[in-house]
């Protein structure tokens, strides 16, 4: 506290030069009130850490020197007094007391002092979590039990939710279902008592082993525990670098996986375009050899065509025009046998068609072979009809 006041005071006589100096305004006045008021605070927390500080190294039966309110304000008023110059340099011979790595140290045991003090009520806290929740598990066991004998008694009972009033049990029986219920709880008591002496001994054989473990120098002290604690903390960092190195090869993984991604697509459109380039490929060699071919049957056909060519030349080259008489009598020729190749014709198709009249009448001859007056009749008359279309062909 000593130390703020001396700063106030020095902060103090700072103001009162500026205000000598230049009248502030409005506005400066409450920044600077502002900036003191912070000011002020982290002076004030850095004093509390310094005389907690102060509080743990020093003994407790030492005396130490109280600045009362009265000295503080008279000291105040006599440093007002004084030279302005001499009051800065008092006090800051009274604060350059402490050095900054030494600040920094007590600030340090503070800060592990406040987590072993936070460690120890966040145990305290657990335990004592704990412990009410064993009283509320406890207590709703109880309550369950409570219920379930309640139903028991009910249901013995004969009471119904409608009907519990009005209804006068025999002192006899609601004796002997309490001398039931005693018993079962006797019997449940024998057995929790087994069951804690068991723990009890089972406990005691624990407290043995753990004497023989000390007698025989196996047990951990507190030095073990400092020992394991910074191996602790030495593994966990180890193995925060190896998280870090883990989750730069999980996204070196994932960057890789993308760039596989990419050329498999990519290796699937060239398969699929190889695929296409093939069947392609495949097509024009057939259309290749087909061509081949067409070309192998026109060059045959163009030796063919070049044969009979030569063929007409040398025709054209023997030919002889024939006189006017001779080409007057092959005319005539060629229109007569055009006469007779159309009389044929008409034969042809006469005869067809009696073919097919005979045999027309030979199917019905098997139909109706029973009579045989009609099938003479009809053949017959088939025959002349015959006759009489041969007759009416012309003769060549």
């Amino acid at each position: 506290m000593e130390n703020l006041e001396i700063t106030v005071s020095s902060i103090t006589a700072d103001i009162s030069i500026q205000e000598d100096q230049t009248e502030l305004s409005f506005e400066e006045l409450n920044n600077l009130m502002e900036e003191l008021r912070i000011s002020i605070g982290d002076l004030k927390m850095e004093t509390e850490m310094f005389q907690k500080a102060l509080d743990r190294v020093m003994p407790q039966d030492v005396p130490q020197p109280i600045l009362t309110r009265g000295q503080s304000s008279q000291d105040l008023s006599q440093a007002r007094v004084r030279h302005r110059s001499r009051t800065r340099s008092f006090a800051t011979e009274r604060l350059q007391l402490l050095t900054a790595d030494q600040k920094s140290d007590i600030a340090h045991r503070e800060l592990e002092e406040t987590k072993e003090r936070v460690q120890s009520m966040k145990l305290q806290s657990e335990r004592t979590i704990q412990n009410l929740l064993a009283v509320r598990e406890e207590a709703e066991v109880g309550l369950i039990e409570i219920q379930k004998s309640t139903q028991e008694f009910e249901r013995d009972f004969g009471f119904s939710g409608s009907s519990k009033k009005g209804i006068v049990i025999p002192t006899e029986k609601i004796y002997k279902y309490m001398e039931d219920r005693i018993r079962a709880k006797d019997i449940m008591i024998d057995r929790l008592r087994l069951k804690s002496t068991a723990l009890m001994m089972q406990k005691s054989k624990l407290y043995q082993q753990l004497r023989q473990k000390e007698e025989m120098g196996e047990v951990l002290h507190e030095v073990d525990f400092q020992q394991l604690k910074i191996e602790n903390r030495q593994h966990m960092e180890k193995i925060s670098v190896l998280n870090d190195k883990l989750l730069w090869l999980k996204v070196i993984t994932g960057q890789t996986q993308q760039v596989l991604n990419n050329y498999k697509r990519q290796l699937q459109k060239l398969i699929t375009e190889t695929k296409r380039l093939n069947t392609e490929i495949k097509s024009r060699h057939e259309m290749s050899h087909r061509i081949k071919i067409e070309m192998e049957e026109v060059e045959e056909e163009r030796d063919k065509e070049e044969r009979q060519n030569k063929k007409f030349r040398g025709l054209l080259s023997d030919y002889r025009v024939p006189e006017v008489l001779e080409y007057v009598c092959g005319k005539r020729n060629r229109f007569d046998l055009e006469q007779k190749l159309k009389t044929w014709k008409r034969k042809v198709d006469v005869a067809q068609l009696s073919h097919k009249t005979s045999t027309e009448a030979w199917e019905r001859l098997k139909k109706y072979s029973t009579n045989a007056q009609n099938w003479d009749d009809e053949l017959w008359t088939k025959e002349s009809q015959l006759m009489l279309t041969q007759e009416s062909v012309p003769r060549s």
